[in-house]
């Protein structure tokens, strides 16, 4: 039985964002099964990158690493900005791969792009993503009749859909390895503060985080000094990041800002030479090794080195309660690991976090007060301080017996709502009930259309619409960043001639590196090879045919492809001369310089007799 092929667009599983961890989870899941051929194109990553092989599934990049690639891509602004989230490369890999169903998993801005393609309603799509704030992206609801399968990674934004009328809308959560975070024994935490030092009486505050702008560092690191102010009595207190010193918020300058002492805060730190880590007050980036005595090889942990999910159970295992303010989120994984480990959790109650706080995950919410984001206008959330601090002063005053009791309900609520078993079986489900695509009547890329008439339009939004549909023949939203692009350069003075010329310049490129990747692809062997270009005229190729002995006479080493229009092939099968005929495509007229990607010409000798038929005049190029 053939086996339904799955590609799954999002972060690469062996990096250490949310998109790739829950990428890893689900790819292993689906993997086990046996079920479905697997392709994974991973976002962020060069083609040419030797982790790729290191996945049971295939795993292909989506950023070129052919300088020919980069620099089509550096031509267009769109392409720039989209080529990372593999706009450049999905069509290619869809035609290549045939798959029966597409996963995107990204923000909506990593995947509109993918809706507008010929293939998406054509084939079983799916798009998976993230909305964290109100009003909701224009992007996304103006797409979302559009996306039979529209996946939001939390239920604030499935009811905020619903409520715009897009009852299609469901919640699919991004899946967490829950195998790999628990509450470990009483004697094992006891042991892990020995050798992380941590006193056994210590209460450690914990925050696992992408240090990002949306995490709200400052709130935290004020709210805990409010709570060591109001509790003199608590001598032992420590606030544990575990995050990037690197990136985002200077946590030094904050700390120094809310006269926090830095021995009172701790972070997770990495060797890159062993991959050991430890738990301890972050002096200086590039310490020495406690471990192998590697100098300047510590550093804290970040997206390219981190720890293990297992390590980061350990770490969550160090704490006594997890409080993670923010400002929005699309799902907020480190909350759900927490509960996993059983810490009380204490979360912002917004965005995301509005699940995280329903009675049965048993979180303690956190007070916010709403501010508006420049630019976006969206509405985010500013953590109360003071609540943070009453809230972990409530939690240190808990009975052990209300603590365990509450963890171990948080961990039920967890295993049942973002557990491999769980979503993982609901996107098993899923892949179950599409039917297979038929590969022989495949969805064909439509070719792009240079010539296209432009009905007169003199709204600019929509006659910027237009050249995209008729000559890119690919549809854009109102939000999409390359019409944007064009409505400033319209707004600086750029003339809508010079603009439409740039596009059907764009189409006549992009059919020729169409055809110049189909011919790549044909032309997989290593032998020599000329090309005869006959585009039309009965009598002009039935005389051509008299020429083919004598040009294999003169190379016979080498192949003779002839390229005419589909009606003229007859006059050519059964000559012994040919070694393949090609349909015609205007593109032709092009491609005597075509190369391969290592700039080797794909044809070594190219005849060219309709470009002078009155002499019937012969063009060669050779390439010596």
């Amino acid at each position: 039985m053939t086996k339904k092929k799955v590609l799954l667009l999002t972060d690469f599983s062996l990096v250490k964002t949310g998109f790739a961890r829950s990428a890893k989870a689900l790819l292993s899941y689906l993997y086990k099964t046996g079920k479905y051929d697997l392709v994974h194109l991973c976002v962020g990553m060069n083609e040419a990158a030797p982790e790729l092989k290191k996945t049971p599934w295939k795993s292909i990049g989506t950023i070129p690493s052919s300088p020919d690639k980069m620099a089509e891509v550096n031509r267009d602004p769109k392409l720039q900005k989209t080529v990372h989230y593999g706009s450049f490369v999905l069509d290619e890999i869809i035609e290549r791969e045939k798959p029966d169903i597409f996963i995107g998993a990204q923000d909506i801005w990593g995947l509109d792009f993918a809706v507008s393609k010929h293939w998406f309603e054509k084939i079983n799509s799916a798009v998976w993503t993230t909305l964290d704030s109100l009003p909701l992206l224009p992007t996304a609801v103006e797409l979302a009749p559009e996306i039979k399968n529209f996946w939001m990674w939390s239920s604030f934004a499935t009811k905020e859909m619903h409520r715009l009328g897009h009852r299609h809308v469901r919640t699919v959560h991004g899946i967490i390895d829950t195998h790999n975070f628990k509450r470990l024994p009483d004697e094992e935490r006891k042991i892990l503060r020995q050798k992380n030092n941590i006193p056994e009486d210590c209460y450690v505050i914990g925050y696992v985080f992408r240090n990002q702008l949306r995490k709200s560092a400052p709130n935290l690191i004020e709210g805990f000094k409010i709570f060591r102010n109001k509790n003199p009595k608590i001598k032992n207190a420590k606030l544990l990041l575990h995050t990037s010193f690197a990136e985002g918020w200077d946590l030094k300058a904050l700390a120094d800002e809310y006269k926090v002492d830095w021995n009172d805060i701790l972070t997770t730190v990495v060797c890159g030479k062993c991959g050991k880590y430890e738990v301890k007050t972050f002096s200086k980036p590039n310490d020495k090794c406690r471990f192998c005595l590697t100098p300047n090889s510590v550093n804290t942990t970040g997206v390219g080195q981190g720890v293990s999910e297992l390590e980061l159970n350990e770490v969550y295992n160090l704490m006594d309660v997890y409080c993670h303010p923010f400002t929005s989120g699309g799902q907020e994984i480190p909350i759900q690991e927490a509960k996993l480990t059983e810490l009380i959790t204490l979360v912002t109650d917004y965005s995301c976090g509005e699940e995280m706080c329903e009675p049965a995950a048993n979180s303690l919410s956190l007070n916010w007060s709403e501010y508006r984001e420049f630019g976006t206008q969206f509405i985010k959330a500013t953590t109360d301080p003071k609540h943070i601090a009453e809230r972990l002063q409530e939690v240190y005053k808990l009975s052990d017996h209300k603590k365990d009791k509450m963890g171990k309900a948080a961990r039920k609520w967890a295993l049942q709502n973002f557990s491999v078993e769980s979503v993982g079986k609901k996107i098993e489900n899923f892949l179950d009930s599409c039917k297979e695509v038929d590969k022989n009547n495949y969805p064909k890329t439509e070719k792009k259309d240079p010539h296209a008439e432009i009905p007169t339009c003199t709204n600019a939004t929509e006659w910027l619409k237009l050249l995209y549909k008729n000559i890119l023949k690919t549809k854009v939203t109102s939000k999409d960043e390359g019409l944007i692009h064009w409505l400033n350069k319209l707004a600086e003075g750029m003339p809508q001639s010079q603009i439409e010329q740039y596009f059907r310049e764009v189409a006549s490129s992009d059919n020729l590196n169409s055809v110049k990747k189909s011919l790549i692809e044909l032309l997989s062997d290593n032998k020599k090879r000329i090309l005869y270009l006959m585009p039309e005229g009965e009598l002009d190729l039935f005389v051509s045919t008299s020429l083919f002995s004598s040009i294999k006479e003169l190379y016979p080493d080498h192949d003779l492809y002839v390229a005419c229009q589909p009606a003229l092939k007859s006059f050519i099968f059964g000559d012994d001369n040919v070694h393949k005929v090609l349909d015609w495509n205007n593109e032709f007229n092009n491609v005597s310089g075509i190369k391969d990607e290592n700039g080797v010409d794909l044809f070594e000798v190219v005849y060219t007799p309709s470009l002078n038929k009155n002499n019937f005049k012969q063009i060669c190029k050779t390439n010596n």
